[in-house]
């Protein structure tokens, strides 16, 4: 079980754990009602010395979160603005994908995700369970591994060389089933032949009994920006039978998505 912030010993952690959090309590106050605040005022409303106020907001308008305007006082910066326009796209790609997340999920009866790259993860935007499938949902926001699931591999597969490299750099190919790719030279050539096929594989390399079939969702500019699959027992959704089918429907749906987003590939 991995320690929450509040749970970690490690003194320099707790310290840095408690300045996000005042950072953010800080960030929190602003509204449309009050743009600009100003040191004193922060100091007041979260009941903290000036000093350590004017510390959090050296920093964060180091970053970019905020900002000194002519008054005086600080308003937020444009990196709230970016993460606004982040969270406004991960709102378009999912009402975007929302029918055919439902078409994939009545068709197969089987569990289907949409999720986005960040923190060297898959982040899922859509998780949506079958009554029928085999699979547990993991929530939606929950963070999986990108080197070991469908939807995390077409992510990568689609990344430039510098991401890639950083991510084999940084993120262990551990060995979480007997079918994992742990040798980096092997999963180099995975991306390869998932860029070329257009489609990625899971065949139990997360959880054993799993298989998943997910594809690439582009965005106007051309640059991947999501993963769509379909996950099930692996017996159902590689099945000789059915795997082509499933293949095609969800290369579909990833290509109707990409093109409700602007995608003109």
């Amino acid at each position: 079980m991995i320690p929450s912030p509040g749970q970690l010993t490690d003194g320099g952690r707790i310290t840095m754990s408690r300045s996000v959090e005042r950072a953010l309590t800080i960030l929190s106050l602003y509204s449309r009602e009050k743009q600009e605040w100003g040191i004193t005022e922060i100091s007041q409303e979260v009941q903290l010395p000036k000093s350590t106020v004017h510390g959090l907001i050296k920093t964060l308008e180091k970053h970019n979160f905020l900002y000194l305007a002519e008054s005086g006082k600080y308003r937020l910066g444009v990196k709230v603005f970016e993460l606004g326009m982040a969270y406004s796209s991960n709102i378009k790609l999912t009402t975007a994908a929302e029918p055919v997340v439902r078409q994939l999920v009545d068709r197969y009866k089987q569990t289907v995700h949409v999720a986005i790259y960040a923190g060297r993860m898959a982040i899922l935007v859509v998780s949506t369970r079958a009554g029928g499938s085999g699979v547990l949902a993991p929530r939606v926001g929950a963070g999986i591994p990108a080197y070991c699931t469908g939807v995390g591999k077409v992510l990568l597969a689609w990344q430039s060389p510098q991401v890639i490299e950083d991510f084999l750099q940084n993120e262990p190919l551990m060995p979480i089933t007997k079918n994992t790719i742990t040798d980096q030279e092997s999963f180099k050539q995975e991306l390869n032949s998932i860029r070329q096929q257009g489609y990625a594989v899971d065949r139990g390399e997360a959880l054993l009994e799993t298989g998943c079939i997910a594809a690439p969702i582009f965005g106007a500019d051309g640059e991947i920006v999501a993963a769509i699959s379909v996950s099930g027992p692996i017996h159902e959704v590689l099945h000789e039978k059915t795997f082509a089918a499933c293949r095609d429907d969800v290369m579909r749906a990833a290509q109707t998505v990409s093109e409700v987003l602007g995608f003109r590939g």
